[in-house]
């Protein structure tokens, strides 16, 4: 009998559905590779590709070479206009494909790219493509996926990209505090970064921790903060330096889920004392 797993799509749970019917409605759309299951031998929900036999399924759906319109636009080469890339509509016109070492996916919407960006599925050093593109191009080199663009999509009346980012409630002052990170079986050292009323910036390497994962965190007493715990949520996730190597260090936007009243205002006095 075939072991059935409970998911999540869209911050609904359903099933139980075995591998094989999650495949299939994957094919069908009603799921999503970006979507998580639960699994009971590690406590934990994880990514669709990140689960040792779903994953290699998933990963089998993915197109054999690049589409045949590449080829197309290759032998027109001279009738081909290039994108110019002026507008934000022009982006949500294509279907992007996504290839992340020897693997690549899609068809995608712009949207979808965004939130595999936003949600560490997807990094900068990867590649992109769609089908008035000459090739493959790294993310971090594709107009359409600058921060400062990406940045305006954000603050636009577009609902489907509003979404796609966690809305900044408070102002974010710097902080470069050291934090002990565990999630009740790792350990990781952080450096802070930034810091709100609403949550923290860290620098961890080696840490392969995702969005919505809950962690907690030990702050040492540093840059005029004492020393407090708190539980943070998983928001975002990026590489904090060089996109093209994927070893780099990365950066993740912790939430603060639980945290004493006390502690809340001597963050609220340090960010109001750092901003000024």
């Amino acid at each position: 009998m075939s072991l059935k797993y409970y998911v999540s799509h869209e911050s609904q749970q359903m099933g139980p559905y075995t591998v094989d019917e999650i495949v299939e409605c994957i094919g069908q759309g009603t799921l999503s590779p970006l979507d998580y299951i639960y699994d009971e031998a590690k406590s934990d929900w994880m990514l669709f590709l990140e689960h040792h036999e779903l994953g290699e399924k998933v990963k089998a759906l993915k197109p054999k070479a690049p589409p045949r319109a590449q080829e197309k636009i290759e032998e027109e080469a001279p009738r081909v206009k290039k994108p110019s890339y002026q507008g934000k509509a022009e982006a949500h016109d294509h279907e992007w494909f996504v290839l992340t070492g020897e693997n690549k996916f899609g068809p995608f919407s712009y949207t979808d790219v965004v939130k595999m960006l936003q949600q560490g599925v997807v990094f900068e050093f990867d590649f992109a493509w769609h089908e008035a593109m000459t090739g493959w191009t790294r993310i971090a080199e594709v107009p359409d996926f600058d921060k400062d663009r990406m940045r305006k999509l954000k603050d636009s009346s577009m609902p489907e990209i509003n979404e796609v980012f966690f809305r900044r409630r408070y102002r974010r002052v710097q902080y470069g505090g050291t934090i002990l990170i565990h999630d009740n079986k790792k350990v990781w050292k952080g450096q802070g970064v930034e810091m709100s009323e609403g949550g923290v910036g860290v620098v961890m390497e080696n840490a392969m921790v995702l969005p919505g994962q809950e962690l907690f965190l030990h702050f040492k007493p540093g840059d005029g903060v004492p020393p407090f715990n708190a539980v943070c949520e998983v928001v975002s996730k990026q590489y904090a330096t060089d996109v093209t190597n994927s070893k780099a260090p990365v950066k993740y936007g912790l939430k603060f889920k639980s945290i004493n009243a006390e502690t809340q205002k001597v963050i609220k006095d340090y960010t109001k004392r750092a901003a000024a």
